[in-house]
């Protein structure tokens, strides 16, 4: 699957996946998981980022792997030397301790870096390892109390699996019970469909190909999501195309693996597809070009920039806080007169004069240069935090690596709660997660008496993300559209390989981007003025 995915790349060419050779290597390796956690990639966006998301799993399962064969060693010689029970005893005390570990992890920690850490998902394997001591040495007795009910209770546990698939999301502040939950429901139906094969129903042929297949739907499934959801076509036709090519490459490869060795023909057809396929695709993986020291330059300008731009910030609360104190009335006054509509060129017919073009634009700059301008946003936004500094003196920048417009919004009713938040504000939330209309429309309504300069995104991680924000925002007055995708798209120099970040020139053309929108707007609204 990992060198078919290659070579599927190689062959397309509207997709940029920067991260091939690293991220292949980490997979193939058995680290992807802490790869994932190092490159901040979120497993929860509706929008794949990578075909290859689905296996940090693999890579715990591996390193679980690793381990494992010591476990099993200690439990036998426990169950020979000692009594049987010590290790399931054994086992329970730490099936309980890592499940509580995970837990607790959950709470102090993104859920991210727990999903991802194999110390704390070891607990769902440990349950596995638990079943199946309970399973050896009680399965008899506890099968005789639930045998009547068995059908009843399996169906139970899918449709409460299914409910917590579809229902609860990782925003959720109890995510970690449901993972818990969902772990033990796992179990038991990993003991129906591993310990009640003999008994499965003849007229179930359906699911037993599924079963047959299901691991081959796990492997293929996000490598054709990836492909097909930046394919130009019509939403509607993605998902069936998605479920139909699943099934076909599941079912396919499946059958190709399942040859028969005693059949020499199918021998040699197996052989030959498996040794093209890694041929083919260790030499476009040992080809690629790595861009791992670019993706380091950029996390040393973010951390450096995140470091400068907290001083930064600083100096300019401080400065709002000593003007509440000061002057609390007359500072709430220039935030009122700092309004789109209310700081404009004001003709000098008292006096008899009128500016020409140019004094009236020399006026509307200053005063656009001056705003209080609140800037929130992803790692782009923070990538070119000290030029917006340079650029807006009286700014405040909080960019923040994958940060979504759930976060955004969090910071801005934090500083709006302290009384800090000015009438202006930059966002760059466009970059990470896909585009549900009423969380936008919720947003936005939030936050109708401020000024918003909405900055669109280059390589977003939803293709569609821009031109259905633009339609909404046509809603609201009060949001204007900055068009950085358009002038990126233009110059390629401006963005780094992972075609999101803005590097060199970029970066000055990114805050001249913005700049140019705010300005342009107080123009036209002077002019409405006059």
């Amino acid at each position: 699957v990992v060198f078919i995915t290659l070579l599927i790349f190689k062959i397309t060419s509207y997709i940029n996946w920067m991260n091939l050779k690293p991220e292949t290597n980490s997979v193939l390796m058995g680290y992807n998981n802490f790869w994932q956690l190092n490159a901040h990639l979120d497993y929860f966006t509706r929008n794949v980022n990578s075909p290859f998301m689905h296996f940090w799993y693999i890579s715990i399962l591996m390193q679980f792997e690793l381990i494992f064969p010591i476990m099993f060693i200690g439990i036998r010689k426990l169950n020979q030397k000692i009594q049987k029970e010590i290790s399931t005893i054994i086992v329970l005390i730490l099936t309980i301790g890592t499940t509580v570990l995970f837990y607790f992890m959950s709470k102090s920690q993104d859920i991210m870096v727990v999903y991802y850490n194999t110390f704390a998902r070891s607990f769902s394997l440990i349950w596995g390892i638990l079943l199946a001591l309970l399973h050896y040495k009680y399965n008899l007795k506890i099968a005789r109390v639930f045998r009547s009910f068995k059908s009843l209770i399996f169906w139970l546990y899918i449709a409460i699996l299914i409910g917590l698939c579809m229902f609860i999301s990782s925003e959720s502040k109890n995510y970690a019970i449901f993972m818990i939950i969902a772990t033990i429901i796992s179990t038991r139906l990993i003991e129906y469909a591993t310990l009640r094969s003999n008994n499965r129903e003849k007229n179930n042929k359906v699911l037993d190909i599924l079963a047959k297949i299901s691991y081959e739907i796990y492997l293929v499934q996000y490598p054709i999501i990836f492909f097909i959801q930046n394919l130009q076509i019509n939403d509607s036709l993605k998902l069936p195309i998605i479920i139909i090519l699943t099934f076909i490459s599941s079912y396919l490869i499946h059958v190709l693996l399942d040859l028969k060795k005693k059949e020499k023909f199918k021998k040699t057809v197996k052989t030959i597809c498996l040794f093209l396929t890694i041929v083919v695709g260790s030499f476009i993986l040992i080809t690629e070009k790595d861009h791992s020291d670019e993706m380091k330059e950029l996390e040393n300008i973010l951390n450096e920039n995140a470091q400068t731009n907290e001083v930064q910030n600083n100096g300019y609360l401080n400065s709002i806080e000593q003007n509440d104190e000061d002057n609390k009335e007359e500072r709430q006054e220039q935030e009122k007169q700092n309004t789109i509509k209310e700081i404009s060129v004001q003709s000098k017919e008292t006096e008899g004069v009128v500016e020409n073009e140019q004094e009236k634009r020399e006026k509307i700059a200053e005063q656009v240069k001056q705003l209080p301008i609140v800037g929130v946003g992803d790692s782009v936004l923070l990538g070119v935090a000290d030029e917006m500094h340079k650029r807006f003196p009286n700014c405040y920048i909080d960019g923040k690596v994958s940060r979504t417009v759930i976060g955004g919004r969090e910071v801005l009713r934090e500083l709006k709660s302290q009384g800090k938040l000015g009438d202006t504000l930059v966002l760059a939330l466009a970059n990470n997660g896909d585009y549900i209309e009423k969380r936008y429309k919720d947003f936005l309504d939030e936050f109708t008496d401020k000024e918003i300069y909405w900055v669109n995104a280059m390589g977003a991680d939803d293709p569609v993300f821009n031109e259905r924000f633009k339609e909404l925002a046509k809603a609201y007055p009060n949001v204007h559209i900055v068009d950085w995708e358009s002038i990126a798209k233009q110059h390629s120099d401006y963005i780094y390989s992972d075609g999101v970040h803005v590097k060199g020139a970029g970066v000055k053309a990114y805050v001249d981007t913005v700049y140019d929108t705010i300005f342009n707007v107080y123009l036209e609204n002077n002019m409405a003025e006059l």
